[in-house]
């Protein structure tokens, strides 16, 4: 017998004697049903399965739907419902989950072949889907995992024509992978499965042409689904990025990997940074063709988008444009440390836009636009003070002025300037490379890890300090930067499609440090092997002004 104690937040820890080898979810059956059935566990800050094996004596903090790391594993059991459904509705297509879209997951059918063509979608297809999964939740049917050597898994998958999970696991480094079967359907996924189709409610599924919008409840709100939001300017970036490297033949991990290995990530590089150059000239374009040229340029986007080396690189497109920007910074505007609101948890909150003097940001906007001299302030975030410096600001009469912060889209940030004047980028990483055809890429993870990297490198913050910040910072862009997205003028793609094959060798070691005690060491763990799955690259392959610069260093840019 071996000892386990029961955590559950909110209530007193139950201890419990079991036999050691027994299921974690066996462990948890007798005591009292929560109020949503528990979905995956932690043992000891280690992420688990509900089928995975008590071997030692630990402390068990089992999850549900309300929970961050519960809906994670209910959002991969809905996937593979949405998976079998097109299994055995379409035996000639299966289902490519693209990217993240109004708070689910848009998604396609393509030829179940090297093709790889798209199959169209009509709303009767969706339906069909849709009837198919509710019919497969209402069955309760368990979901099956196994631990298989992955040679076995690899000759398996080429029965089912699986061919993008094939290319991945041929460069994956370990000799066994999780799998889970559920019905005819046989997947893999990085992070636990709920155990039982019973549990995948609600869900939904929209059709949203060319394909479909698979939707899921929050954590917040774990028994409705959120209303959908139209979100068409998102979409068309992450579709013409998808466009792009589809003509690379790197769409997934397992394409960009089988490049790499066959001796063409120079290529991938020039392109991916060409594409850079090319998008950042048309946002240029575009700010000058408007009459007259707006004076106000706002650029904002979430933490570790890239805004400052964009913001570095659309300057230089509009001198060459025969206009010559000049900077504000938002930042320079806090106000007193004294004045600074503070968040749920009482630590200061420099994210709220009550934490910027926007009277005085706006007084001097005016100013300058108006020819007039200003004495720019200078915030020292040593003391927490702001001061005037000696030396004064004047820009001429058609001088654009950028303006960079995280609420540079909202209004409210800049009310006294009229809106002709005003032109609004949105820069995000929207990253569109894919694990393989049912496993996304997660763009706040690839914006995560460089932030592991910058914070390691710039600021002296171990991966431990960043884990911690990171889920006040995600808060922060949900309230003050996500809402305001669909309003700009125009939207850059920050993600490189090569990038995760240079940051991983720098994020890995700074994962591996994350002490085992730590709440964080799980969440260490699954960013851990989620890089695995990369090839890497060498820093010598990423140019000077390469906007991946701005976190591993050595960039041509004044950061």
């Amino acid at each position: 017998m071996i000892k386990v104690v029961v955590t559950v937040p909110g209530t007193e820890p139950v201890p419990l004697s079991v036999e050691r080898g027994t299921p974690i979810q066996r462990a948890l059956a007798g005591l009292p049903s929560p109020e949503h059935p528990w979905l995956m566990a932690f043992t000891d800050h280690h992420a688990r399965d509900l089928r995975e094996p008590l071997e030692k004596g630990c402390r068990l903090s089992p999850r549900n739907i309300a929970d961050h790391e519960g809906i994670r594993a209910f959002r991969r059991g809905v996937r593979l419902l949405l998976i079998r459904a097109a299994a055995e509705l379409f035996p000639d297509a299966h289902v490519y989950v693209d990217h993240s879209l109004s708070g689910g997951f848009f998604g396609e059918l393509r030829r179940a072949d090297a093709s790889d063509a798209p199959v169209p979608v009509t709303p009767d297809t969706v339906e069909a889907l849709k009837r198919r999964m509710d019919e497969l939740a209402a069955a309760d049917e368990e979901i099956v995992r196994e631990v298989a050597p992955r040679k076995a898994v690899i000759a398996e998958l080429r029965t089912k024509r699986d061919f993008a999970k094939i290319q991945l696991l041929e460069h994956y480094p370990r000799d066994e992978i999780v799998v889970y079967r559920f019905g005819g359907v046989l997947d893999s996924f990085y992070g636990p499965v709920a155990p039982r189709s019973g549990l995948l409610v609600p869900f939904g599924l929209v059709y949203y042409p060319p394909g479909f919008v698979l939707r899921f409840p929050t954590s917040a709100r774990p028994d409705a689904l959120a209303p959908f939001t139209e979100q068409r300017k998102l979409f068309h970036i992450f579709h013409e990025f998808s466009g792009w490297i589809k003509v690379l033949g790197a769409e997934t991990v397992g394409g960009l990997n089988r490049a790499i290995a066959g001796g063409g990530a120079k290529e991938l590089v020039l392109l991916s940074e060409a594409l850079h150059e090319k998008k950042t000239a048309e946002i240029a374009e575009e700010v000058c063709s408007r009459s007259p040229v707006p004076r106000l340029i706002l650029v904002a986007g979430p933490s570790s988008s890239g805004k400052t080396t964009f913001t570095q690189r659309l300057t230089l497109q509009l001198t060459v444009s025969g206009h010559r920007p000049v900077a504000v910074g938002v930042d320079d505007y806090f106000l007193p440390r004294a004045r600074t609101p503070l968040d749920e948890e009482g630590r200061p909150d420099f994210e709220r836009l009550e934490a910027i003097d926007v009277g005085a940001l706006n007084a001097d906007l005016s100013a300058l636009m108006r020819g007039e001299e200003v004495h720019p302030p200078r915030f020292d975030f040593k003391s927490g003070r702001s001061e005037r410096l000696a030396g004064t600001l004047r820009v001429g009469p058609q001088t654009p002025l950028i303006v960079e912060g995280i609420h540079a889209l909202n209004d409210a940030l800049t009310p006294e300037i009229p809106a002709a004047e005003k032109f609004k980028v949105y820069a995000s990483c929207l990253t569109q490379l894919n694990i393989d055809n049912h496993n996304r890429v997660p763009t706040t993870d690839t914006r995560l890890i460089r932030r592991l990297v910058r914070d390691a490198r710039y600021r002296g913050y171990d991966a431990l300090a960043t884990l911690r910040r990171w889920r006040q910072v995600r808060r922060g862009e949900d309230r003050y930067i996500f809402p305001f997205q669909e309003t700009a003028d125009a939207m850059f793609n920050s993600a490189l499609i090569y990038e995760l094959s240079v940051l991983g060798k720098h994020a890995r070691p700074l994962l591996e440090r994350v002490p085992e005690s730590e709440p964080e060491r799980a969440e260490a763990e699954r960013l851990l092997q989620f890089i695995a799955f990369f090839l890497d690259l060498p820093d010598e392959m990423v140019p000077s002004t390469s906007l991946l610069r701005e976190f591993i260093g050595g960039s041509d840019f004044r950061l």
